[in-house]
């Protein structure tokens, strides 16, 4: 299993650096992704999304800090620092996630692999206008909820 747990941390340290063969040595051919966006079937769809991924981002790695092993569930969290040129100005940004894997120990598979993180705070945060609304909003409720509390 470490062996699966550092290729699949290898894979995402340079998200755009990976290639079709490298996806391939990680994930099994019956794969399930999903995402706050997105749910993919299948080692080929997974690649054509990583494929497409890849070419609206000029940066994008991740920083693993926590792993987190029972039995055949991996549970990874991370810092993803990512670039896009019509988010954040095309700046350097910083997003907080976990992903939570189902592997395949006699294959040597993740056979499952689910991400969670705040869409928000990735995409629609980075968006000048909306960004500004939406940051006013979570004040907000910040300030609502603080308040209730006491």
């Amino acid at each position: 299993m470490a062996s699966l747990v550092n290729r699949i941390k290898r894979l995402y340290s340079d998200f755009l650096a990976a290639d079709p063969g490298s996806i391939a040595e990680v994930y099994a051919e019956d794969v399930e992704f999903s995402d706050p966006v997105h749910v993919i079937r299948g080692l080929r769809d997974m690649q054509a999304y990583f494929a497409g991924v890849a070419k609206n981002l000029q940066e994008c790695r991740f920083e693993f800090d926590q792993t987190l092993i029972d039995g055949n569930t991996l549970n990874l969290w991370w810092t993803m620092h990512y670039r896009h040129p019509r988010l954040g100005g095309g700046k350097l940004l910083s997003l907080r996630g976990a992903s939570l894997l189902q592997l395949d120990l006699e294959r040597d598979r993740v056979l499952a692999h689910e991400d969670i993180y705040d869409l928000g705070a990735m995409v629609y945060e980075q968006v000048p206008l909306l960004g500004s609304v939406l940051r006013y909003v979570k004040r907000g409720i910040a300030s609502g909820s603080g308040a209730q509390g006491q």
